[in-house]
């Protein structure tokens, strides 16, 4: 799935928590997984964005949240951690 500039919902600086997010234990490592990797193919000039399709587009694909890999104002790279 292609995720959008306009999806972007806020600049991510530090790993994701279970308690940030209500998670049960296993599903908060395997998103604060993902969000590593994503970190660790960042470059200095690199920012990590959480990302959020909007509502008026879950009908046709679904909701769908994760952590996208922006560099110099582009997504170069993102991984979807929830999905429904």
């Amino acid at each position: 799935m292609k995720v959008l500039s306009e999806w972007l919902t806020q600049r991510v600086e530090n790993a994701p928590t279970s308690e940030h997010r209500n998670l049960p234990q296993m599903p908060a490592m395997r998103i604060r997984m993902a969000w590593q990797k994503l970190k660790s193919e960042a470059t200095d000039e690199d920012e990590l964005w959480a990302f959020e399709n909007p509502a008026n587009t879950r009908k046709k694909l679904g909701h769908h949240a994760g952590y996208a890999l922006v560099r110099k104002g582009k997504i170069i790279k993102s991984t979807i951690v929830t999905s429904g």
